[in-house]
């Protein structure tokens, strides 16, 4: 009797099939879903040819520490820089806050530096070279993606099914003033805010803040865009760096709105870790 009193109310409540059409849902296909992972783009031949000229079995460093790469004594420069109140696993990204089977970003950046043969990288703003480690924190700054390669090696990776380029900014110039060449602003970058040896997925340069509209890179004229769009690169709307757009002036088509480093000036201080922060 009871079930039949459930029945006519959900006839009368018209949720009889709401169960049935419940049980007759799937979960989305994973080839179907959004693809966000980080994966290595190594060429074939450009591999083989460094395997040919290295010889790693006679490498002095991969004969004492078993890797291509450095691996960390100490957090000196580091310290030398940052206060030490930043100095913990918030600010800095540290082998302990991987958990176990949670590395795929270190070993795709390791593969794909390593099949280079490169051991130091430069930093896009100062071109200092920043020793790459075997284990977090990376570098002594900060990794991170974009469509455009704007100085240093060509080290190709794959994100969300897209080509991108791997770029990286010391911690000194993380940890300076920005300044707009155009406008002649400063205080649109924070650097301060990024975390230390990991990688971020998108262009922090171009995401920071605008204190200008973007302009075409080829004539520098400015782009005819929405207001709601420009509005939204302003904001930091990193979304929209990853997508070409063609200015109306040239008729060019490319990453215009991925800001370009010699609009920039990085005055480094004299006294990193004594920052108030």
């Amino acid at each position: 009797m009871q079930s039949d009193g459930v029945d006519e109310f959900r006839k009368r409540s018209n949720t009889a099939g709401a169960i049935s059409k419940e049980n007759a849902k799937r979960w989305t296909k994973r080839e179907n879903s959004a693809n966000l992972e980080l994966r290595c783009s190594i060429d074939p031949e450009l591999l083989r040819n460094n395997l040919e000229k290295s010889n790693y079995l006679e490498d002095e460093r991969v004969r004492l520490s078993g890797s291509v790469f450095h691996k960390r004594a100490d957090y000196d420069y580091l310290l030398s820089i940052i206060p030490p109140a930043k100095f913990n696993g918030i600010h800095i990204k540290m082998e302990d806050d991987c958990p176990q089977g949670g590395d795929d970003v270190r070993l795709c950046l390791l593969k794909s530096l390593g099949a280079r043969n490169l051991r130091e990288v430069p930093c896009v703003m100062c071109h200092n070279h920043l020793p790459v480690y075997d284990k977090y924190p990376l570098i002594d700054g900060t990794f991170y993606l974009s469509p455009v390669c704007q100085y240093g090696y060509q080290v190709e990776v794959l994100f969300d099914n897209k080509r991108f380029f791997l770029q990286q900014i010391c911690v000194e110039c993380l940890w300076s003033n920005w300044n707009c060449n155009i406008c002649q602003r400063a205080g649109w970058f924070l650097g301060q805010t990024y975390i230390l040896g990991t990688l971020y997925t998108f262009d922090i340069v171009s995401s920071a803040k605008r204190c200008c509209s973007p302009r075409c890179s080829y004539c520098q004229m400015h782009l005819s865009i929405s207001p709601l769009v420009v509005q939204q690169l302003m904001q930091g709307c990193y979304t929209l760096l990853n997508e070409k757009i063609a200015c109306t002036a040239c008729g060019s088509c490319n990453y215009h709105c991925i800001r370009h480093l010699d609009e920039i000036t990085v005055a480094k201080f004299q006294n990193q870790n004594k920052l108030e922060v």
